[in-house]
């Protein structure tokens, strides 16, 4: 993930010379001191008033310059997080469906909400500040080099010293920064379940045993943030122990130097006043680079979080559906459970389907794989010819819609819950309304089809939903329909009138998998495959009643 900062290093550049001319000019205002210092002891202060009014000029300019670098530097943060945050997202649905689904929601929005955020205060605002230390340095290397060269040894052989043993007494933090991520994981997966299961954990009176477990996952979260804490303010307070000693001992020595006369007072007050900026840069690193260096644990942990095990490579493009799905010896297993063996079946272009079957049967397994969640262990499955594990995810889902048991609501407006944010004729949105039962419920609608839907379907009902569902379906025009369930929500009237729709669409796939099996529209199916027992059987329409 770290190569995403090359898109903004541009930026960082920019910003990082707004900052090296602020430095500049602040170290020149420590001169011009000096020069007042000086020139303040000398019989009628030659020039003090000119060096006064070029002070006050600078500082002016030093206010401007310190008012952009501050908007420059909220500027480049602001981009670097939005392009690491959304190269994140895109990333995850670069994902697998099943590699992602192997996994809670919550770990993805501890990596969004928790991780990102750690990223942008330790790392992006870490680089920085680094960076805008070491121009400091360098700039405050060079003021006092001018004034005393020996000086300039002693200060910078005991900043080095402080600056070493800061980084020592600060490695036993990056662990604990590491331990606190995982925990931050489960905390968010806890709270997530918790918060799914509040109808169940209040019908049931478990709020006592939430409580509980609740208080032990927090309890564990803060003392390790704690811990963290407690740590650092150790480190800090033997760091400013330290710094302190320093200032005094080179105070000691710059008075001294000036007494024998080998710098002017002026120069005691330059070195004073440059001496945090030399000193400075060594007590930041000791408290930046630990964190920086942390990150490279959590970036470990962000970048694992995106990785497909399965790299299969897909190379075909589906730019029609034209003869039929084929399945070849396909065998398919959870672990050690095999659900599906030695599978061959046809499915014609066009063909109406029906799959039955008792649960734990195989028939969402093999919804999956025709959805190309999965991939067969043995076997292959033919597209057109084509080794479905080969033809691209975009290009094969362009021509396949589905409609699952869970239906997932946007919380937006009914009409793009139904367009999913396609520009589709109204003619067109009318016709699937009324194709799926939906024209008395879009009337009753306060807005109509402008109308909000919340929270993922809070306030509609399940019959409705499905039927959104199956109006997406439509509108999607795709060559292959696959309906898992879509019917289960639905009074049997309304059931069987849009069934009867779906069906007698000439040119589409229907592959529906169902419990539900309507009489007036069974003819219309071409076959009924029951499946079960790791196999699939052709039952004769005719046969069932």
């Amino acid at each position: 993930m770290k190569r995403i900062y090359n898109k903004t290093l541009i930026l960082l550049v920019a910003t990082l010379l707004v900052g090296a001319v602020a430095k500049g000019v602040s170290g020149y205002m420590t001169i011009l001191t000096r020069d007042l210092v000086d020139t303040s002891f000398l019989p009628g202060m030659p020039g003090f008033r000119e060096i006064a009014l070029r002070m006050v000029l600078f500082a002016f300019v030093l206010f401007l310059l310190e008012t952009l670098l501050s908007f420059v530097k909220g500027y480049y943060r602001k981009k670097t997080n939005v392009n690491l945050k959304m190269y994140y997202l895109e990333k995850i649905f670069q994902k697998n469906i099943n590699e992602f689904n192997k996994d809670s929601n919550a770990k993805y929005v501890s990596h969004m909400m928790s991780d990102l955020n750690t990223v942008d205060l330790d790392y992006i605002d870490g680089i920085f500040e680094l960076a805008l230390s070491v121009i400091s340095f360098v700039i405050t290397i060079v003021i006092i080099g001018g004034v005393s060269m020996e000086l300039l040894i002693i200060v910078l052989v005991v900043g080095a010293l402080v600056g070493f043993l800061s980084n020592v007494l600060s490695k036993p933090i990056q662990k604990l920064y590491e331990e606190r991520s995982g925990l931050y994981d489960k905390y968010t997966h806890y709270l997530q379940e918790v918060l799914s299961a509040f109808r169940i954990i209040r019908v049931n009176s478990l709020y006592k045993r939430v409580e509980k477990q609740f208080t032990g996952r927090s309890e564990n979260l803060q003392s390790k943030s704690y811990e963290i804490e407690k740590k650092s303010t150790y480190i800090y307070a033997v760091q400013n122990f330290m710094i302190n000693f320093v200032v005094l001992f080179v105070m000691g020595i710059s008075v001294y130097y000036a007494v024998i006369g080998k710098i002017t007072f002026g120069g005691v007050i330059l070195i004073l006043n440059n001496f945090s900026s030399l000193i400075g840069p060594f007590q930041r690193a000791s408290e930046l680079l630990p964190k920086i260096f942390s990150t490279k644990a959590l970036f470990k942990v962000l970048d694992e979080s995106l990785l497909n095990q399965d790299l299969q490579e897909e190379k075909e493009e589906l730019h029609s559906f034209q003869e039929g799905i084929s399945f070849e010896g396909v065998t398919f297993s959870y672990g050690e459970n095999k659900v599906l063996e030695d599978l061959t079946l046809s499915l014609k272009k066009n063909g109406k389907y029906l799959i039955v079957g008792p649960s734990g049967g195989g028939k969402s397994t093999f919804l999956k794989l025709l959805r190309k969640y999965f991939h067969p262990q043995s076997g292959s499955i033919y597209v057109d010819g084509k080794p479905l594990n080969y033809i691209t995810k975009e290009s094969y889902f362009k021509h396949l819609s589905n409609v699952e048991q869970n239906v997932f609501m946007f919380d937006d407006t009914v009409r793009n819950n139904l367009t999913l944010l396609k520009d589709i004729p109204e003619e067109k949105i009318q016709e699937a309304i009324n194709r799926a039962g939906l024209r008395s419920f879009v009337e009753n609608l306060p807005s109509g089809l402008e109308t909000i839907i919340e929270d993922n379907g809070r306030n509609i009902s399940g019959g409705e939903r499905s039927r959104i569902a199956i109006a997406r379906a439509l509108l999607n025009e795709s060559e292959i329909l696959i309906l898992d369930e879509a019917f289960q929500s639905l009074d049997y009237d309304t059931a069987r009138a849009i069934e009867k729709t779906i069906l007698d669409l000439p040119e589409l796939t229907v592959v529906n998998v169902s419990h539900i099996l309507i009489p007036e529209n069974k003819n219309a199916y071409d076959e009924m495959l029951y499946v079960d027992r790791k196999r699939i059987e052709r039952i004769p329409i005719s046969g069932v009643s």
